[in-house]
């Protein structure tokens, strides 16, 4: 696992369980994808968040092509995208990610 990965799941591995201490009656399952998306033929890997019970998902991408940034994509599990933005990977935070958490998943 690339050390950006293995970082940027460590902060969201943090937000999902803050997260759930907060809300304990929203189940979220978090996800790696540091082989699936290169078998795809993509230079990247992913870590997503899906919020199975009401179809949500938080896809965060990490491009080899775009090393200092991270795309964000809101979206549901058949992979409709209905939002994405870039950030910069180095101010992407724990909080960052809880919010955005609690923004797509409780409403």
């Amino acid at each position: 696992m690339k050390e950006t990965l293995k970082e940027l799941s460590e902060i969201v591995a943090q937000a999902n369980d803050i997260f759930f201490e907060r809300h304990k009656n929203v189940d979220t399952l978090m996800g790696i994808m540091d082989k699936t998306l290169r078998k795809q033929g993509m230079n990247a890997d992913a870590i997503t968040i899906d919020c199975i019970a009401i179809n949500k998902k938080i896809v965060l991408v990490l491009h080899d092509s775009k090393p200092d940034l991270v795309d964000i994509a809101l979206g549901d599990k058949a992979g409709d995208v209905h939002s994405s933005s870039e950030h910069v990977l180095k101010d992407v935070s724990i909080s960052q990610i809880i919010t955005m958490m609690e923004e797509n998943f409780l409403n």
